[in-house]
C-alpha cells in the first residue's frame, strides 16, 4: 500500500504534463516502501511451520493481530496509519495538480480541447474516488486502533461497500469514455507565441493535430498496412513513430470515425477494387477476403454485406450483368 500514492501521483503528474519518464529524484518516493520491506526481512524469511501458526491464530482469534509483530520499524497499528496518511498526502497533492493545470488559454492552444476536459474530468473523478476510500480505509485504521479488530471490521460493513462501489465507479467510467486512456495528446511542435483573442468556432484546420491526421490519411492510403492480419492502432504509431494516444485522436476527433470502422472499410474499398478488375476471375472470393485483410470467408462476407448492403458474391453478379 505504500507504493499506492506514488503510483497515482506519477499517473496524474505524467498525464497533467506529458513527460512520461521519472524524474531525477523521483527514487524519494520509494524510500518508505523500501523500509518497510527490509523492516519485514524477519518476518519474511521466518519458516513457513511459523508463518502458518500465525495465520492459524489470527483465524481463530482476529484481535491476535494486534500483538503480532512483523516489522522491526512499527506496529500493526502504527503501520495501517502511516499507509492512509501517506496515500492521504499525495492524493492532496494531486489535487493542486489539478488546481494548477486547470484548462486555460495557454493548454487550449497547446493540446486539443474536447480530449483535454474529457481527460481533465477523469482525473478530478478518479482522485475524488481514491480519497473517499482513503478517508475510509483511514477511519477503519483510527478504530482499529482504539477497538478490537473483530468489532472495528464489524461496525466498518457499510465503508468497505462504499468503497466496493467507488472502485466499480472507476471501473465502469472506463467502459463508457475510453477515450481516457489515450490521455492528453500534444504538439511539442506548436509554437504558442501570444495571438490576437478573437472568438471563433474551432474547425478541423486549426487543429495542432490537423496536419498529423492528413499524414496518417496518407500513409494508409500509401502503404496500405491494414491489409495485414494484425494491423493495429500501434502499426500506424510504430511506424510514424508517434505516440498512439496522438493517432487515437486524430482518427477518432478529426477524421470522424472509430478505428475498426475505419479499418473495415479501407479493407472493403480494396476488396471492391480486386473485383471490379476482376480478380475474382484469377482466384476465389475467399483469398480476395484474405488479401484485403479478413482473417475469415465469414469476416469478409459479414463486413462486406454490412458496409456495401450485398453480399461479395451478389456484387459480382452485378457487375457481370
Amino acid at each position: 500500500m505504500f507504493l499506492i500514492g506514488p503510483f497515482v501521483y506519477f499517473y496524474v503528474r505524467n498525464t497533467l504534463t506529458g513527460f512520461y519518464r521519472l524524474h531525477k529524484y523521483d527514487w524519494i518516493h520509494f524510500v518508505p516502501t523500501i523500509i518497510a520491506t527490509i523492516g519485514s526481512f524477519p518476518y519474511l524469511f521466518l519458516p513457513f511451520e511459523n508463518k502458518l501458526q500465525l495465520a492459524n491464530q489470527i483465524i481463530h482469534d482476529l484481535n491476535t493481530i494486534n500483538t503480532i509483530e512483523v516489522n522491526l520499524f512499527y506496529t500493526f497499528q502504527q503501520s495501517f496509519g502511516l499507509r492512509t496518511l501517506l496515500v492521504f498526502v499525495y492524493l492532496l497533492y494531486c489535487f493542486y495538480l489539478l488546481w494548477k493545470y486547470y484548462p486555460s488559454k495557454k493548454t487550449e492552444r497547446q493540446n486539443p480541447k474536447k480530449q483535454y476536459f474529457i481527460i481533465y474530468r477523469w482525473l478530478v473523478l478518479f482522485l475524488s474516488n481514491m480519497l473517499f476510500i482513503c478517508i475510509s480505509f483511514t477511519y477503519l485504521a483510527l478504530n482499529a486502533g482504539f477497538s478490537m479488530s473483530n468489532e472495528s471490521i464489524s461496525n466498518g460493513y457499510l465503508l468497505y461497500i462504499m468503497a466496493g462501489f467507488a472502485y466499480s465507479l472507476m471501473s465502469f467510467s472506463l467502459l463508457l469514455f475510453p477515450e481516457v486512456l489515450y490521455g492528453i495528446p500534444r504538439n511539442s511542435t506548436l509554437n504558442l507565441t501570444k495571438k490576437k483573442k478573437e472568438k471563433r468556432k474551432t474547425i478541423p484546420e486549426e487543429d495542432p493535430f490537423f496536419e498529423l491526421s492528413v499524414q496518417i490519411q496518407n500513409y494508409l492510403q500509401e502503404k496500405k498496412p491494414y491489409l495485414k492480419f494484425d494491423f493495429t492502432m500501434s502499426t500506424i504509431a510504430i511506424d510514424l513513430k508517434i505516440p498512439q494516444n496522438q493517432v487515437a485522436y486524430c482518427i477518432t476527433h478529426l477524421m470522424n470515425i472509430k478505428f475498426s470502422k475505419l479499418k473495415t472499410k479501407l479493407r472493403i474499398a480494396h476488396a471492391i477494387e480486386l473485383l471490379e478488375s476482376g480478380t475474382n476471375s484469377i482466384v476465389t472470393i475467399e483469398a480476395i477476403g484474405k488479401q484485403s485483410g479478413f482473417k475469415t470467408r465469414s469476416n469478409f462476407y459479414s463486413a462486406f454485406k454490412k458496409e456495401i448492403g450485398i453480399t461479395p458474391s451478389e456484387y459480382v453478379q452485378n457487375i457481370n450483368q
